[in-house]
């Protein structure tokens, strides 16, 4: 017996050696804190997550992008595009995604125009309404720009599919409890630390759950290639991202908000997500269920009498491509002057 302690003592003053000589401060303060920031990510009662103010290119109220000026100055007019990454802008600078872009090329009018990039990664329809209501229309938008399609696949194609996408993303996920006896007890012991995480996961350590974006994912749903062709071949599976394009539309318009839907690009063959499986067979029925969101943003827009931004058109150009649906700067570029054609029309109507 002794000996097995002086054993558990050496090894636990090792670890401790190992743990602060290799990993950095922030390794060691994700797994043994429950921190309300989590990267570029910050915690919301009523979201899976939002931007974290801190952030470097995030401003005070958790957007991407320059603070708006609140209140609102007289003669400033805005546009709030919302979406999930591809608005966000990953992979390109704050100035160099497309909000931003957008409102330089407004400023020809004749009014001070402001952006508020309202995109956050990972965010699906149901989420992105939830921003729009709470966080985006309190600034007081007069254009908002909506621009999805891709995410929404995800909980369209997950099993046991329920409206409120909760077969997809956990009900009241909040990672400030993710791991929590885990954490408690690597504040006492980095062997445990150690036997825990290092190598992979063990002894119900979870990785996955301390990255917003994955953590409140219901894996055990993750369709394979089968069942993803069965529940993407349900029309019914479309209908909550039908509601809450419609939802999004009707509380701007009932501001006297003006709208502009966008179509979403897609590349197949350069697919790059976790949350489906891989492969040629999968990239198409993505492929084929982007371009039936699509149809619905078209249909939404028709009923509504809102213009359509097919942005969708992008995913010709090859070049412009990170991946299956983000963009270069030249790309953010791309899709910034296809909505500025498509709205100033607009504007010189309302005059």
């Amino acid at each position: 017996m002794v000996g097995l302690v002086s054993s558990l003592v050496a090894a636990e003053v090792f670890a401790r050696i190992w743990v602060a000589w290799r990993w950095p401060p922030e390794r060691i303060e994700l797994l043994t804190t429950h921190s309300s920031t989590r990267g570029r990510f910050n915690s919301h009662p009523n979201l899976p997550f939002t931007l974290n103010p801190a952030w470097p290119g995030h401003n005070a109220l958790g957007f991407r992008g320059p603070l708006p000026t609140t209140p609102k100055p007289k003669g400033t007019r805005r546009v709030a595009c919302i979406g999930a990454s591809t608005t966000y802008g990953l992979y390109v600078t704050p100035e160099e995604a497309f909000p931003a872009q957008l409102a330089a090329r407004l400023q020809s009018t004749d009014a001070r125009w402001e952006a508020i990039n309202a995109g956050v990664p990972g965010y699906v329809s149901t989420e992105i309404l939830t921003n729009l209501v709470l966080r985006v229309l309190p600034l007081e938008p007069d254009v908002v720009v909506i621009m999805e399609g891709r995410n929404e696949v995800f909980p369209q194609a997950y099993n046991a599919f329920q409206p409120d996408y909760t077969h997809y993303r956990r009900p009241g996920f909040n990672y400030l409890v993710s791991n929590y006896a885990h954490k408690h007890v690597f504040r006492c012991s980095r062997l445990a630390m150690l036997l825990c995480t290092v190598g992979g996961e063990r002894f119900g350590w979870s990785e996955a759950a301390e990255h917003p974006l994955y953590g409140g994912i219901v894996w055990e749903n993750r369709p394979n290639a089968a069942q993803l062709a069965d529940n993407l071949g349900d029309p019914a599976r479309a209908s909550t991202w039908q509601r809450s394009l419609e939802s999004m539309v009707a509380v701007c318009q009932a501001r006297g908000i003006r709208v502009l839907l966008c179509t979403m690009a897609f590349r197949r063959g350069m697919l790059a997500l976790d949350e489906l499986p891989i492969d040629a067979a999968v990239a198409a029925l993505m492929a084929g269920q982007v371009e039936r969101n699509n149809g619905i943003v078209r249909e939404v827009a028709a009923k509504a009498g809102v213009a359509v931004v097919e942005t969708a058109t992008l995913q010709e150009r090859a070049e412009v491509f990170v991946d299956d649906c983000h963009v270069n700067a030249e790309g953010h570029r791309l899709r910034a002057e296809m909505v500025v054609e498509a709205l100033l029309p607009l504007l010189d109507r309302s005059k």
